[in-house]
């Protein structure tokens, strides 16, 4: 992708983020995930970016996904 079609993404993110209400941003955020990696299809890939995300929040959690409770 171009920046430009990055930056597109990120406004399309923003207002969703704000028609979603701050109360409701993180669910919004969460389904935009998941039809996100449902659409890429590689459950693999998609952990490996989540924990990059994490890592890129300083949340290293690269030993492996939490248990299932």
């Amino acid at each position: 992708m171009l920046q430009q079609d990055i930056e597109a993404v990120y406004e399309e993110l923003a207002t969703g983020i704000d028609v979603a209400g701050s109360a409701d941003a993180e669910i919004f955020l969460a389904q935009v995930c998941l039809l996100l990696a449902r659409e890429l299809g590689d459950r693999e890939r998609v952990l490996e970016l989540i924990r990059q995300a994490m890592r890129l929040h300083g949340e290293d959690h690269a030993a492996g996904p939490a248990p299932v409770r």
